[in-house]
């Protein structure tokens, strides 16, 4: 029987545990990283990276010894980075446009010369992001508008997103509990959507 109250007890005592532990919040905050290098592709350790949006937000850093520069917890937006780095000329890139919970990769190669003369860039096509494993794409209020919703289901809302396929009408519910036919591959039943309603 104290097995029993002791079994009990440590379960007890480790569902309050667990009820104290803080809940893992999703954030819309992104990321800006790179690597800053010589005209040779040497990495320059110690340079300073500033990083500036159209509403004036402002971050610095400095690389490492790697040369590796990370900004994090900065909104999406499109940013201004500039380099400076002792014996080179000043990097300025306009036009970064970093979206919502996505890590940017900007490598910055410097050129030699003095610090008060600067080199200008534009922001180019976005390379593949290879930063993370993540599939990620921001969906548009026009895309939202456009689309159809099958029995006025919301949920078909995320056959939008990138990894999602829909199914075909013969299979429609027009239960809430019905969204894309899988997910990134998975079944449908092991797939969970949650949705808030806004008043």
């Amino acid at each position: 029987m104290s097995h029993v109250r002791f079994a009990a007890g440590a379960v007890a005592l480790c569902a309050a545990a667990l009820l104290c532990l803080p809940a893992a919040a999703q954030s819309d905050l992104g990321s800006i990283q790179g690597y800053v290098k010589d005209p040779s592709g040497a990495t320059i350790p110690n340079a300073k990276v500033t990083v500036k949006n159209e509403t004036g937000l402002e971050r610095q850093s400095t690389t490492n010894e790697s040369g590796r520069y990370v900004i994090t917890n900065i909104p999406s937006g499109y940013y201004r980075v500039t380099v400076t780095a002792s014996g080179f000329k000043k990097y300025e890139s306009s036009g970064n446009k970093l979206d919502p919970s996505t890590p940017m990769a900007l490598d910055v190669t410097m050129t030699i010369g003095s610090p008060t003369e600067s080199v200008e860039v534009s922001a180019e096509a976005p390379a593949l992001q290879t930063e993370s494993a993540a599939v990620q794409k921001v969906v548009t209020r026009q895309q939202i508008d456009s689309l159809e919703l099958n029995g006025r289901n919301p949920i078909f809302m995320a056959n939008l997103v990138p990894g999602t396929r829909g199914g075909n009408l013969s299979g429609l519910s027009f239960s809430f509990s019905q969204g894309p036919n899988n997910i990134n591959g998975a079944r449908t039943q092991d797939s969970l959507i949650t949705f808030v309603a806004s008043m």
